[in-house]
């Protein structure tokens, strides 16, 4: 990289704020320690907050998102480091800001954000290629205002009980819910229907929950999957929800431990999806491995977690990349991916 400038963009006005936040935090460590100087830009409501390294939560200045890309432009810089969780961070609405300035960034393109970020395409994507999904049913508000007594038959028929039901733009944790019969499934969709109009309910796949991260590549190199890693619920959960995940004590992320088939089957799938999809610099897939069937694949990210309990770091630290390594290896995808497209470093139309 021919800069050292590499702004951090963070926060979001969704539900995922905190923990980008939290993230952002590792992130701009790990720069500071590869020799790398961030400039942390936190994502607000009125609009971009600059703030100093030491100080995410500051109170500053807003600005236009367009006018201070166009500052940092004129400054030097040439890639962003993206860690705004969902949202506008993972549906590839940033992906196209930044695409305008020309700026290498992690995270994914628009396409492969776009694809990546709805859990129900994301479904079609991974059927089409040949790989397993659970199954699912997509019920839409309209279609539940008419003729609710109907989607619930077919729930009952086509998935099952108990089933998962789910923000299909929500995170992996986020809008998520087990429900046991058609009367919690109805309080939980029309909860739903007030952020959302489509809701994703799908059956519930028994069997070892694991997650793979994969670091992308640029041209003439294949996406490494790293050391897969298995989720365990304490005995007072039955899924991997937000509580699980973030507060200690709730679960616990080990090695998993496969067979060299399982991994081999594993990492080939997980490597064709990264490419197809084109998840960009990062991703991580989370699937069900069942005893019979093999993998049941969930949902995948292109900003992946990077707080201290999250599925990217703990699986780079056990293939042997350390944190700044981590986000050097990620920020040099990023600029090879960018000049392949654009044949030059960045600037401004």
């Amino acid at each position: 990289m021919s800069s050292k400038r590499i702004p951090v963009i963070y926060g979001g006005t969704w539900s995922e704020r905190e923990i980008s936040i939290e993230s952002a935090r590792t992130i701009v460590g790990w720069l500071q320690e590869a020799g790398l100087n961030p400039i942390p830009v936190r994502w607000d409501e009125e609009g971009w907050v600059l703030c100093p390294p030491d100080d995410l939560d500051r109170i500053g200045e807003v600005m236009r998102p367009t006018e201070l890309l166009q500052e940092q432009v004129e400054a030097g810089i040439e890639a962003v480091f993206n860690v705004l969780h969902g949202g506008a961070g993972e549906n590839g609405t940033l992906a196209a800001l930044l695409g305008i300035f020309r700026l290498a960034h992690t995270g994914a393109g628009v396409s492969g954000s776009a694809v990546s970020a709805c859990k129900i395409t994301f479904r079609q994507r991974l059927r089409g290629i040949g790989m397993e999904v659970a199954v699912g049913a997509v019920v839409h508000e309209e279609v539940w205002q008419r003729r609710k007594d109907d989607v619930l038959a077919g729930v009952a028929k086509e998935v099952g009980y108990p089933c998962l039901v789910k923000d299909p733009m929500g995170g992996s944790s986020i809008g998520l819910k087990l429900v046991h019969d058609p009367y919690e499934l109805q309080e939980f969709v029309e909860s739903l229907f007030q952020e959302t109009r489509l809701v994703l309910v799908e059956q519930r796949i028994v069997g070892r929950e694991i997650s793979v991260a994969c670091l992308g590549a640029s041209k003439g190199s294949l996406p490494q999957p790293l050391q897969p890693i298995e989720i365990k619920l304490g005995e007072n959960h039955e899924i991997f929800d937000y509580e699980a995940k973030y507060k200690p004590g709730h679960a616990e992320e080990v090695h998993a431990e496969l067979s060299p088939e399982q991994w081999k089957n594993i990492a080939q799938e997980i490597r064709q999806m990264h490419l197809e999809l084109d998840l960009g610099t990062a991703s991580r897939t989370d699937l069900i491995l069942t005893k019979d069937d093999g993998p049941v694949y969930l949902e995948t990210n292109t900003v992946p977690g990077c707080t201290e309990r999250s599925i990217l770091p703990v699986a780079a630290e056990l293939s042997g990349i350390n944190g700044p390594e981590l986000v050097k290896k990620m920020l040099e995808i990023a600029v090879g991916n960018h000049l392949e497209k654009w044949g030059r470093g960045s600037s401004a139309p």
